[in-house]
C-alpha cells in the first residue's frame, strides 16, 4: 500500500483555500491532514498534524515570512515548505534562502502545483532515508 502525502494548507484568503481544498481531495495519494488561516495557528498545527508538506500562501511581508519560516523549522516534524507568493520572489528567495523546498507562482496551474506537493513530499522521504543511511552503506 503506498502511502499517502500529508498536506497542510495555509492560505489567509478563505476562497483559495477553498479552492484548493476541492482541487486536493480529487487525488487519493494526497490527503489534507490540516488547514489553516496562517498566524499564531500554524505552528501548533504543523504540531499536532505533523505534515509531510506545508504549503504556504504568504500575503505577509518578507520580514514575516522570514519568522513565521523559522518558526516551522522549529517543529519537529521538519516538513517540506512551499510557498506561494504573488510578489518578486528574489527577496523572498534571499531572506529565507535554503529554507524552503519551493516556490510556487499562484498563477501557475493547479495541476503542476499537484506535481510540485508530489515532488517536494518525495524529496522530503528522499532526504530522510539518505541521513539514515547505515555508515557501511554511506561509502
Amino acid at each position: 500500500m503506498i502511502s499517502r502525502t500529508k498536506l497542510l494548507i495555509a492560505q489567509p484568503d478563505a476562497a483559495k483555500l477553498v479552492s484548493l481544498i476541492l482541487w486536493m481531495e480529487q487525488f487519493t495519494d494526497i490527503e489534507i491532514v490540516g488547514t489553516t488561516r496562517g498566524g499564531e495557528k500554524l505552528v501548533n498545527c504543523i504540531s499536532h498534524h505533523q505534515p509531510d508538506v506545508v504549503l504556504l500562501d504568504f500575503s505577509l511581508s518578507t520580514a514575516n515570512a522570514a519568522a513565521a519560516v523559522s518558526r516551522i523549522k522549529g517543529v519537529s516534524s521538519t516538513p517540506a515548505i512551499l510557498v506561494m507568493h504573488e510578489s518578486e520572489i528574489a527577496p523572498m528567495e534571499s531572506a529565507l534562502g535554503k529554507d524552503l523546498d519551493g516556490y510556487i507562482n499562484p498563477k501557475m496551474s493547479l495541476s503542476e502545483l499537484t506535481d510540485s506537493v508530489r515532488m517536494a513530499a518525495q524529496r522530503r522521504v528522499e532526504a530522510g532515508a539518505n541521513a539514515y543511511m547505515p555508515a557501511a552503506l554511506a561509502g
